[in-house]
């Protein structure tokens, strides 16, 4: 096949979407196929057959960024009618459309909820009036009404979201949630326990929920720091992996030393055996990482419904709650304290191969009926 593969920024290291999009070019060109990607700016891939096809949009604000590189985009496309167009947002046209970001209105309205309520009513009518809002609001009517592409969805709830706030066809809609790489996420690096406690100064029989966020607003800290001022009276850490700063320190004041701020790590599939429960409460997001790496490492979960991998927390793998409920979660932090320790798994999570193995079955499916 001939695959394009559209994406802003062709760099694993920028975020979750241009990792997946590089891990996906690179296994479709291991398998044969001619990948081309259509992007702003790259980072020079690891197989040489991995054609670049610069796009010069404009760079200021975000949302004519993103507007630009649509149209660019859409005049590049039409010149290639041979290839299935790929692509996981800011594009009008496509073949197959996965929305790494889920759904903007119901991100819109679940992220929103963080806001105490006098203020919540004020700030979603602000980010309306943003032209980046706009934008984003327009794409994505365009491409579920007219566009109408194979949509893949990487969680249950992107796919109940897609239906409900577009009514679009079940048939049009692959679920394939987000894969890892279950050699490297493990329960077998429990062996560093020991290390990593040593390295943050946490005894080696202390109680530690693990906190793992680029964005900690939207993945819920500020609800987690509250949950725990509820459970003041036991013992226990946490550990705070990801950016923080003097406000999200001052709002930990009061707990002491029961907060651990470990800043950026590197070796993150150490640290998740090496805690007992990962927090993970966000408002929104469209199939957490984070959560997946968790379980895998044999780690429970604390999530909420806000959260696409919460479809993988099953029985005694942790608890799913409503987002924004301080005292929910401290409820669910104090149950899992008293419970007795133990490693748990999922069997139903699947590798980055066997994920993008499916991805290339939807491609060959929709090559198949475009050539008909």
């Amino acid at each position: 096949m001939n695959i394009s593969i559209a994406i802003e920024k062709f760099d694993p290291h920028v975020g979750g979407a241009e990792r997946y999009c590089w891990d996906l070019a690179h296994f479709l060109a291991t398998r044969g196929h001619d990948v081309e990607i259509v992007c702003m700016r790259a980072k020079d891939p690891e197989i040489q057959s991995i054609q670049i096809v610069p796009i010069r949009a404009l760079n200021f604000p975000q949302g004519l960024r993103h507007l630009s590189f649509a149209v660019f985009h859409a005049v590049r496309t039409r010149n290639m009618p041979g290839s299935i167009h790929f692509c996981v947002g800011n594009t009008f046209l496509m073949d197959i459309y996965q929305p790494h970001g889920g759904v903007h209105p119901a991100w819109f309205s679940r992220e929103t909820v963080r806001y105490r309520k006098p203020v919540r009513l004020l700030m979603r009518f602000l980010k309306r009036l943003s032209f980046k809002d706009v934008v984003q609001r327009g794409m994505e009517w365009w491409i579920y009404k007219i566009t109408k592409p194979q949509v893949i969805a990487i969680s249950a709830m992107v796919e109940d979201d897609i239906r409900n706030f577009f009514r679009y066809p079940q048939e049009m809609i692959d679920l394939i949630p987000n894969g890892i790489d279950l050699d490297k996420f493990c329960p077998e690096n429990i062996a560093f326990r020991d290390e990593i406690r040593q390295r943050y100064g946490i005894g080696p029989d202390e109680f530690v929920f693990l906190f793992v966020a680029q964005n900690p607003r939207l993945k819920g800290y500020e609800i987690l720091i509250d949950a725990c001022i509820d459970l003041r009276d036991i013992p226990f850490k946490v550990l705070i992996v990801g950016p923080s700063n003097v406000p999200m320190r001052e709002k930990a004041d009061s707990l002491g030393d029961k907060v651990v701020f470990a800043g950026s790590v590197s070796d993150i599939q150490k640290v998740y055996p090496s805690c007992d429960c990962l927090v993970h409460p966000t408002y929104y997001d469209s199939c957490s990482l984070v959560v997946l790496e968790s379980l895998a490492s044999g780690t429970p979960v604390i999530t909420t419904r806000s959260c696409g991998a919460n479809m993988f927390v099953k029985g005694d793998m942790g608890h799913v709650l409503p987002s924004g409920d301080a005292h929910a979660l401290s409820l669910a932090m104090r149950n899992t304290i008293s419970s007795p320790k133990r490693i748990v798994g999922s069997n139903i999570l699947k590798s980055h191969s066997k994920v993008f193995a499916d991805v290339e079955e939807v491609m060959l499916r929709k090559d198949k009926i475009k050539r008909s």
